[in-house]
């Protein structure tokens, strides 16, 4: 489920990037540049991978889905023809820990309501 999304502009006021977090069991992170079709997807164990040829229409259909994992899996990763991938870096054990903290923050906010 999406929990944060933030939209990068440039100094035209065009999209330069997306940035969005997940309450997912498998998704934590991810980061997409519309210009180039790559996506940025940072795992919860800190994983972070790109993929490549990403059009805007896939990348929101993965936002929306109930699950981003699957959706991940069934229409991306299972693909790598079509969307090949490597592996970027990993995040800091700190850095997993503040979007695990957004996350949480998020479904206390949930429960306020």
């Amino acid at each position: 489920m999406l929990v944060e999304r933030k939209e990068y502009k440039d100094e035209k006021g065009n999209i330069g990037y997306y940035e969005s977090v997940f309450d997912s069991s498998n998704v934590l992170k991810t980061t997409y540049f519309p210009h180039n079709q790559r996506l940025y997807v940072s795992f919860n164990r800190g994983g972070t991978y790109s993929y490549e040829n990403v059009d805007e229409e896939l990348y929101i259909a993965f936002e929306n889905a109930e699950s981003q994992g699957k959706f991940l899996r069934e229409n991306i990763i299972k693909k790598p023809d079509l969307y090949p991938y490597r592996k970027e870096f990993t995040l800091y054990p700190e850095e997993v820990k503040d979007l695990k903290l957004i996350v949480e923050q998020s479904k206390n906010k949930e429960e306020d309501v």
